[in-house]
């Protein structure tokens, strides 16, 4: 049986750089890299790279799904716009975390069936 894993990365506030395709570029040789996207889909084998830096440093959304029931999907807002308070209210369980880097908030949601 085989298994399937789907990652998609959106720069949506700026294009990425060409230093940016450059340095995503070395971490998959078959992913479909725009300036606003990185998608990969795996059948065998995982992702080299951490898609919680990925979002720190180059985009603003990501989901990532696979066929065993995982569901994970990350969104980067800026800081001044999210009561960062007010989310950690509502994280309970491993659901809904947030965490915040320089001038963003992450948020990450997570299902597992």
């Amino acid at each position: 049986m085989s298994e399937y894993q789907y990652y998609e990365f959106q720069a949506i506030d700026q294009p990425l750089d060409d230093q940016a395709l450059a340095d995503l570029r070395s971490l998959s040789s078959r992913a479909d890299i725009t300036p606003t996207r990185f998608v990969n889909v795996y059948n065998y084998g995982s992702f080299r790279g951490d898609p919680k830096l990925l979002m720190e440093h180059y985009f603003d959304a990501f989901l990532y799904v696979a066929n065993w029931g995982t569901h994970r999907l990350m969104l980067r807002l800026p800081r001044r716009l999210v009561d960062v308070a007010t989310v950690k209210l509502y994280c309970v369980g491993d659901n809904l975390s947030v965490r915040e880097k320089g001038e963003h908030v992450l948020l990450e949601f997570l299902s597992q069936e």
